[in-house]
Parts: structure tokens; sequence; C-alpha cells
């Protein structure tokens, strides 16, 4: 009686199931394990000083990703990061980036995406908190973002439309009762961005961007109630053995109250085979001063774009490695309003399909002295980097560089004077 009472049990349990529509999604998983040990004089610190102290530090970071894709249409896209700062710095509490002492027991969980990709032959929708770069190298941003971004693919061209709301900080002052008004003081960008393609060897494009920001200044606020529209070109082509990118930058409005915006940027960057490896390089310059360049910030004080990563730099730029806790002689464009003039050179060679390295050597100045050293040098940075695959997923490197530094920097260092900079790193990854 009790098997027949589980058999009737089981056929009602699946004659329910097959009444409902199946929902087969595709679960899709991808991640990266980063660790490294860090020593040098700077980026532990951060500090321009004589007589800089030695840091030693282990850094480590998971990021995860998950996809649940319900057709070719329709997915759910989610990405986690989870940071020790460093090795050691607490444990039982909840801490961005702790956890590394001893015990660890911390919640630092971190949510960067969680957006709904729809893409369809009329137009690909993403929506929520997504990713967003912008047409140049991401010297205007880079980010993580909330909002709407829509595109659609042409024959030859790419149009793309979007909406972000960075910031909003409802106060209640906009209506006559005491209840938030939400969206009253926010912090609002609108973006088109177009590329055509002319030929096969030549890609041309365009791009706007109003930023609109009227929520209420958070203590590290730079540029309150800026206003500030951003317009440029760029182009990608081949010329014979060269390939060529850049772009020129023009931003108008109000950088602040009372202040208009004047900034203006452009760069040029360059590829070609060389001897078995490839070659590169990049130039940029950035306006400064009265035409201080626009970077938009969060309220934490972290610029969220301004980050010139081409440079391949370790010191003098953000270091491609580095994480949470990174520091850069350029951390942004911006520059304390002084402005970036950049230049550098690289070369890649694999020595076989398992080894592989770089080298690079790099000088910055600002654009604009506002600090009266009598000079707008930076510096002068070499560095070099190696890698070792260890398996199809595992890989292991070494990236050291060293910075000689210029009479701009040393003029802004604590007590007026510095020493060179210098910074090993050894690397262990492993991507899924």
């Amino acid at each position: 009686m009790k098997n027949k009472k589980l058999v009737v049990a089981v056929a009602a349990a699946l004659t329910a199931a097959s009444a409902v529509p199946a929902l087969a999604l595709e679960n899709q998983f991808t991640g990266s394990f980063t660790a490294f040990f860090d020593t040098g004089n700077f980026a532990g610190t951060g500090v321009l000083i004589d007589d800089s102290p030695t840091s030693n530090y282990f850094v480590q970071r998971l990021r995860l990703g998950y996809t649940a894709k319900a057709d070719d249409h329709v997915k759910l896209v989610t990405k986690f990061e989870f940071d020790y700062n460093f090795w050691g710095n607490s444990s039982y509490e909840n801490a961005r980036g702790g956890g590394g002492a001893l015990g660890a027991d911390t919640v630092n969980m971190e949510t960067k995406h969680i957006y709904l990709d729809l893409n369809y032959p009329t137009i690909n929708a993403k929506i929520g908190m997504q990713p967003v770069s912008d047409a140049f190298k991401g010297i205007v941003f880079d980010a993580d973002m909330a909002g709407i971004v829509l595109s659609h693919e042409y024959s030859k061209a790419t149009v793309t439309a979007g909406y972000s709301r960075f910031h909003d900080s409802a106060d209640g002052k906009e209506v006559k009762t005491d209840v938030n008004a939400l969206g009253s003081k926010a912090f609002d960008m609108y973006l088109l961005d177009g590329k055509y393609t002319i030929s096969k060897d030549l890609t041309v494009g365009a791009a706007y961007y109003y930023i609109n920001d009227n929520h209420t200044p958070g203590k590290y606020t730079v540029y309150p109630e800026a206003k500030v529209h951003t317009l440029g070109l760029n182009a990608a082509g081949v010329v014979g053995p060269l390939s060529l990118d850049g772009f020129a930058v023009k931003q108008f409005g109000d950088l602040t109250t009372g202040r208009d915006a004047k900034g203006y940027a452009f760069n040029v960057g360059a590829k070609m085979a060389l001897a078995g490896g490839t070659a590169r390089s990049e130039f940029l310059y950035v306006s400064g001063g009265k035409n201080a360049f626009y970077v938009p910030a969060s309220d934490n004080g972290y610029t969220e774009g301004g980050q010139f990563y081409n440079s391949e730099m370790i010191m003098l730029g953000r270091d491609k490695w580095a994480t949470t806790i990174d520091n850069a002689i350029i951390y942004d464009v911006n520059n304390n309003e002084e402005g970036v003039i950049m230049g550098t050179i690289g070369y890649d060679y694999n020595f076989t399909d398992k080894i592989t390295a770089a080298a690079n050597a790099g000088f910055a100045a600002v654009a604009k002295d506002l600090n009266n050293t009598d000079s707008k040098y930076l510096g002068t940075e070499l560095n070099a980097e190696a890698y070792y695959k260890l398996t199809a997923n595992v890989t292991l490197g070494a990236r050291g560089g060293y910075v000689i530094l210029g009479d701009h920097a040393k003029g802004i260092a604590i007590g007026g004077d510095s020493d060179n900079l210098w910074d090993m790193k050894l690397i262990a990854n492993y991507s899924f």
C-alpha cells in the first residue's frame, strides 16, 4: 500500500511538472583569481618623500561572474568581487577589502555588475548596473554604473545611446513636505556614440557625453554642480605595416558654479610588427590650469575615469595589475588640474607558446605648472614584465619598474625632495 501511494504521488508530481512550460537556462560561470607580492618605495604608500620607506605586502583578488542565459536574445549578467586589500589587514569585521588577517571571517563581497542583456536584430539593450567606457580610451569615464545602454549595428556603422545615474541624493528640499523627492538631486550622464567603417583599413567615430551634477555634494566632491559637455572624434586605421588610432576631445559648459568647462585632450597610438614581436607607442596631451579637464568622481573621492592604462606604466600611471589600493603619480588625467603630457613606447615578444615578455619606457610632464616648481617634468619610467603559462589557465609572472623623478615631482614631494621610485611584483593568476 505504501509503495502504491508513493507511485501515485510521483506520477502526480510529474503530471504537474509537465503542465508547466520548462525554462531551460544555460548557466555560464567565469572568473579570475589573482594574488601578488609587491615591494617598493611608492606603491604601498603613494607618498613622494625623501628617504622613502620600502613596503612589502601581499594582495589577493577573486572576480566571479555568473550569466543566466535564457536563449540567444536574453541573458542576465552578474559579476562579484572579493578582495583582500592586503594580507593581514583585518578580520572579524565587515569591511571592503577586509578579511586578510588571522581568522578571516569578514563580509567583503562587492557587487560589480547586475544587468539584463537583451540582444535582438533591431536593438541591443543593457539595463542595470554595468561596465561603461567612453570612446576615448577611458580618459573621461571607465567604470561600473547603473543605467540603460541601447545600441544597433548597421552593415558599416554602430550607434549607441545611453543614460546613467551616477548618484541620487534626495533630501526633501525640493518639495513642501519632508518626503524625499528622488531624482530631484541627481548626478546623471547621457551618451551618444557612433562609429562608421569606411574601409577595412579605416574606421571613424564621434561621441558626445553630457554630465549634469545636481546632487548634494559629498565630502570629497571636487566639482559641485558641474554641467559638462564632452564632444570628440576618434579614428583607427592601417597604413602599410602601421596600425594607428587616436582621438581629439573638447569640453564645454560649467565645470562648477561660476567656472566654465574648457578642457581638451588629444591622443595618437601606434603599433607595428617588428623583429618577431610588436612595437607600440602612445602620446597623450590633456589640458590643465584654467582649462582643467573634467573627470567625474564618486562621493568617496575616487575618479571613475581618467585612467590611461594604454600607457603600460606602473608608477607614472596606474598599474594594470594593481587593485583597490593602487597608487600613481598621475592617478587620473585631470591630475589635480595640472593636466598631462605623456609619451610611451613598448615592445611585446613571445619567446615560446608559454613564455612572453614586454618592456616599456615613458615620460610624463604636467601641461600646466600650478605649484610654482619652475619645471613641468614629472619623470621617466622604465619597466619590464615576463610571464610563464604554467597551464592553459594558470600564469605566473614578474613585473618591475624604476622611475627617475623630474623636478616637478620632487618639487611637490613632502619636504621638497624625493627618492627615485621602484616597484617589483610577483604574480599568480588563474582564469576560468
